[in-house]
């Protein structure tokens, strides 16, 4: 019996490391999860159908600009057969109805039509295609905004992560501080409201602590419904929140709001929309044109009254020609729709010069707060710096006996806060270096 166990044992081994090594978390970057959110996001999917859909209207438009063929054909019995009336000018005035024909009736055609001259099938055919560019347009706003999401999420998850590591950071010294107190206390050095405030302290960052691992988990799962991945999936994230300051200035462009009406996706559908407008208006107006068609057709057809096919006989008749259509009054119809739509030409125009200022003004705030909070982190790290200093020089007199716990955990808790304060300014900086590149029209989803 031990020898199956074992033997068990050994073949599950394989089937266990594998898995093992199969679980292993691959390290992450924003371009990498970027990557895997164009792939699996489900709402780019949709969008990314629909614009195939819309293809396929621009193939359907066209086929209108080219020749139809038809073919009909009928099988009739007739209970009563059909009349002709003749009149016999040397007779009575009265009209005689002849009854003609088979009981049976069979008669096939072709007919083909081809539009000369089309001015809606052309005017259709520019419609559907400016369609399919806002198509583009859309699933190029849906990838900046996706772009923007994921992004603000791994960097929240950063942020998170390194606000976590300076709490835990200062958990040690707290830690370290409450250890000495006890010492202190047991020794009848120190009070016993001393050991508790170290105490309530160090419970304090611990709860910040759960906090904030339990943000970042929520930030992850977003992260992962964005991505479209499943949530028991491990991602490990690989960037770092740090800054380059030289990168950040970069974004900084005099030409922004001329960069903005190349790549917005918003400008270009708002200027697709009035675009769209006029060719309804042309439309409208091709409405008042002629049309002239040229149409041929083959016809044959026959009577009998005996339902076998080889009695009947297929006498052939065909033809072809020219229809000239030319409208001439609708009761001002068109004239009503084509003031109706000139109005809406003129909405639009105002509402893409309104978005135009909109999107300038969004533009020059967002400059102004980049480089404010620039300065602001410049000086932080200087903070930074000026504290950490500070709290060696406390320490190495608390260790010397020439300072006191107090003085301690004052220079501890200020080094805290100025490195808390510096990950969130570099979270906030972040964040406007994103809102800035979204308003520019430069954030994509996948870098080509």
């Amino acid at each position: 019996m031990k020898k199956i166990v074992l033997r068990s044992l050994m073949l599950l081994l394989p089937a266990v490391s594998s898995s093992v090594s199969f679980a292993q978390v691959q390290p992450m970057s924003l371009k990498d999860v970027l990557q895997t959110t164009a792939a699996g996001n489900r709402q780019l999917q949709i969008r990314t159908l629909e614009l195939k859909r819309s293809e396929e209207l621009v193939k359907e438009a066209k086929s209108f600009l080219l020749p139809s063929v038809h073919f009909n054909s009928s099988y009739l019995f007739f209970a009563e057969r059909p009349v002709i009336y003749l009149r016999d000018e040397n007779a009575t005035p009265k009209a005689n109805d002849i009854k003609f024909g088979g009981r049976l009736s069979f008669d096939a055609n072709v007919t083909a039509v081809y539009g000369l001259t089309n001015p809606s099938a052309k005017n259709q055919v520019k419609n559907v295609q400016l369609q399919q560019r806002t198509e583009v347009q859309n699933k190029k706003m849906l990838e900046e905004q996706l772009a923007f999401e994921v992004s603000q999420l791994y960097y929240t998850v950063l942020f998170y992560e390194q606000q976590k590591q300076v709490l835990q950071q200062s958990l040690l010294r707290n830690e370290r501080a409450l250890t000495d107190a006890r010492n202190l206390f047991l020794q009848g050095k120190n009070l016993k409201t001393d050991t508790l405030s170290h105490f309530i302290a160090v419970q304090n960052i611990k709860l910040s602590v759960s906090s904030l691992e339990n943000q970042v988990q929520i930030a992850l799962m977003q992260m992962k419904q964005l991505m479209g991945v499943e949530l028991s999936t491990s991602l490990m994230l690989s960037d770092s929140l740090m800054i380059e300051e030289h990168h950040a200035h970069q974004i900084i462009s005099s030409s922004a709001m001329e960069i903005a009406g190349n790549n917005r996706p918003d400008i270009h559908i708002a200027q697709l929309q009035i675009a769209q407008s006029k060719l309804q208006l042309e439309r409208i107006r091709a409405m008042y044109k002629p049309q002239l068609q040229v149409f041929a057709q083959y016809q044959v057809q026959s009577q009998a009254d005996d339902y076998r096919f080889k009695y009947y006989g297929l006498p052939r008749t065909s033809f072809a020609g020219l229809r000239f259509n030319v409208p001439i009054y609708s009761g001002n119809r068109m004239k009503y729709q084509s003031a109706a739509v000139s109005f809406s030409v003129k909405q639009q125009e105002l509402a893409l010069t309104d978005l135009t200022t909109k999107v300038a003004t969004v533009i020059a705030s967002l400059t102004v707060k980049l480089q404010d909070e620039l300065k602001q982190w410049s000086i932080q790290k200087q903070n930074v710096d000026a504290a950490w200093i500070s709290y060696q020089m406390v320490y190495e007199r608390y260790r010397a006996g020439l300072g006191n716990r107090l003085e301690l955990a004052d220079a501890e808790l200020v080094l805290t806060k100025a490195r808390l304060e510096d990950t969130r300014l570099q979270y906030s900086i972040r964040l406007v270096m994103m809102d800035l590149q979204k308003a520019m029209g430069n954030l994509k989803l996948i870098n080509e």
